[in-house]
């Protein structure tokens, strides 16, 4: 214990670190599930977005021959005002289902340190 010589081995070894090692674990693998999600829902987004892309300057290389460039631009824009603030509010809504997850795991620890803490001063 070369970290630790200062203090006494009973003041290192009294705490229960199993409890604290496990809410450690756990809130790690919430960290990792989140972040998969979020990168899913990103990853599905970007792709989306580059599909109506490649789509828009496939109709905008076809329109120039035909001469309807005003109105491949302006369906371009109408699509793009509908569907990006709909994938803007899905991803608010995991960020939200996600914090809101958080929270509760949380609530829960503290709920638990709250009654270890009780059981211990009852006894």
């Amino acid at each position: 214990m070369p970290y630790f010589s200062s203090l006494p081995p009973s003041a290192i070894f009294t705490s229960n670190l199993a409890p604290i090692v496990r809410t450690g674990f756990l809130i790690q693998d919430e960290i990792f599930a989140a972040s998969a999600r979020v990168t899913t829902d990103l990853t599905g987004s970007a792709a989306r977005r580059g599909l109506r892309c490649s789509e828009f300057l496939a109709r905008l290389a076809c329109s120039v021959d035909h001469g309807d460039v005003v109105e491949v631009f302006s369906d371009f824009v109408e699509s793009e005002l509908e569907e990006y603030p709909m994938e803007v509010a899905q991803l608010f809504e995991t960020g939200s289902r996600l914090l809101s997850h958080s929270a509760e795991l949380y609530r829960d620890v503290a709920a638990g340190q709250v009654r270890e803490t009780e059981a211990k001063t009852v006894l």
